[in-house]
């Protein structure tokens, strides 16, 4: 009968053995290409609860919402490995060139195979309304083994009303 200790260093090299043949995990290397455009809308509702969203986030919280469609030439993928899932998202900034935000609108996309692209990507729905002048930015999210990861965005460079 083997002993204890050589049990455990028999078990140890076998998932060490596994480990180092198991292929890691990369990221995809996503990026909206092109022209990119928006329009908003000027109804607005109130929404207690909020509205539905994809992507990231099912929906960004109470408040009033109006219409906003968004889109891009290509969002591509330059890697040779398939994505996860994305976040095609809309955002405002309170300066360009500005870090961080406010989430407007998401929507999700699903997973593209390497060297692939969407073509003429548009997304049509209710997104927040801030009633501020902002300047408004298009983002991608990647969803990879450490959660959402920042891929590209594209930033507006003039002010408005969002």
């Amino acid at each position: 009968m083997k002993s204890l200790t050589q049990q455990l260093a028999a078990v140890a090299t076998s998932v060490l053995a596994i480990a180092v043949f198991i292929p890691a995990t990369q990221a995809a290397d996503i990026r909206l290409q092109g022209s990119g455009y928006y329009d908003i809308g000027s109804f607005e509702i109130r929404s207690r609860y909020g509205k539905e969203q994809g992507g990231r986030y099912d929906n960004l919280g109470g408040g009033y919402y109006h219409d906003i469609e968004y889109g891009m030439d290509y969002i591509s993928n330059e890697s040779g490995s398939r994505s996860g899932s994305l976040s095609y998202e809309f955002w405002a900034l309170s300066y360009y060139g500005a870090t961080s935000g406010t989430i407007l609108m998401t929507r999700g996309l699903n997973s593209l195979a390497g060297d692939r692209s969407y073509i003429d990507l548009y997304r049509l729905g209710y997104g927040r309304s801030l009633n501020r002048y902002r300047y408004p930015e298009q983002n991608i999210w990647e969803f990879t083994s450490r959660g959402w990861r920042f891929r590209d965005s594209l930033a507006f460079s003039n002010k408005t009303l969002l």
